[in-house]
Parts: C-alpha cells; structure tokens; sequence
C-alpha cells in the first residue's frame, strides 16, 4: 500500500497515455510497467517546465544549494540532483502527493510512478478544464484594467484643462483688478460730475 496523506487517486494507463501524449510528453505503456531513471527524469523535466516554468538550466545554479557546499564546482551533480528533487517535491505536494523521494528518481516503481503520473495528470486536466474560465476573467480584467486607465487618462486631461485655466485666471487676475479699479475711479468721477451738473442747474434756476 502506497504511503501518503494527500489525496491523489490513480489513473488508468490509457488516461495517463493519453494527458501524457496531450502535453507532448514522450510515453509508452511499457514506460509504466518499466519505469527507468532515464525515462522518469526526462518526464519530471517536462512536468517543472510545463506546469511551474522552471527549465534544466535553472535547476542548476540553485542559490540555496550552492550556499551548502564551500566548492559547488566540485558537487555540480549533487547539487542539480538535490534542486531537482526540491522543485519536484513542491510541484507533488501541490497536486497531491506528499511522499515523494529520491527513491522515485533514481530507483522508480511502476506503483508508485502511476501514482505520481496520475497526480500530475489530474492537476494537469484539472487545469485545462478550468481554462476557458479563467480566461473569460482574465480578459475581463484586462478589459477592466483598460477602461480604468482610459478613465484615468481622461482624468488627467481634465485636471491639466482645469489647472490651464486656473494659471490664465492668475496670470489675467491683475490685469483684471487694474480693470476694475480704473472703472471704479471712473465711477466716482461720473457721480462728481453728476453732483456738479446738478448744481449748477439749481443756481441757475
């Protein structure tokens, strides 16, 4: 009986076969009655590149693990085996297989292989079922994201009209106070004369 608290039931040859084949993933159903190192190491590479974006090369200049050894140079396998098996063991763990180990890698099991297979497969059609979904969200948020910044530049349009404004008013404004101390003045002169033209009708009355 395989070890293991998550959840991860297993899958029939032919649907590992046939989700194996769909991510353009080399496989036989010999592969699974016979599982090699070679066979298991070229899957798992596959599986971190497809489903978490990690290639061979980063695999290889794991910062953690070069910390661990004061000559890296001198422990290059080493350290790409121990950053392999890393990244694996999250990627499982994230699909529902708990106890992976090194024994998988190097010394695989057609149990506990298909066990593993059918965890990734799983999350793998998992994923393409919810596709469609997350990409009508995705696009919708995009198409949100849009309008917010169409909104946004139309903002910014109207506060620079607005401060465009506010600056003429200020450069206008003693052009204006001059305008309108001058008509006040001449206000006061009118009523002068006003006053001035009245009496002198009334003397003359």
């Amino acid at each position: 009986m395989l070890q293991g608290g998550g959840f991860c039931p297993t899958l029939k040859s032919q649907d590992i076969l046939d989700v194996m084949r769909q991510m353009e993933i080399p496989i036989v159903e010999e592969d699974l009655e016979k599982p090699t190192p070679q066979r298991v190491q070229i899957w798992f590479e596959a599986f971190l590149y497809i489903l978490k974006g990690i290639s061979l090369e980063q695999l290889g200049t794991s910062v953690e693990l070069l910390d661990l050894t004061e000559y890296p140079e001198s422990h290059s396998d080493d350290i790409f085996l121990m950053s392999f098996y890393q990244n694996m063991s999250t990627l499982l763990l994230q699909v529902g297989v708990d106890d992976f180990s090194l024994r998988d890698m190097l010394k695989p099991e057609p149990a506990r292989v298909r066990r593993i297979l059918s965890g990734v497969c799983n999350f793998a059609m998992f994923r393409d079922d919810r596709m469609p979904t997350l990409e009508k969200y995705t696009a919708q948020a995009d198409e949100q994201a849009e309008r917010l910044q169409s909104m946004q530049q139309e903002l910014d349009q109207i506060t620079q009209r607005i401060q465009a404004v506010q600056e003429q008013r200020a450069r206008e404004m003693p052009r204006v106070t001059k305008l309108q101390e001058e008509n006040r003045i001449l206000r006061d002169e009118l009523k002068e004369q006003l006053v001035t033209q009245t009496s002198l009708l009334d003397t003359t009355t």
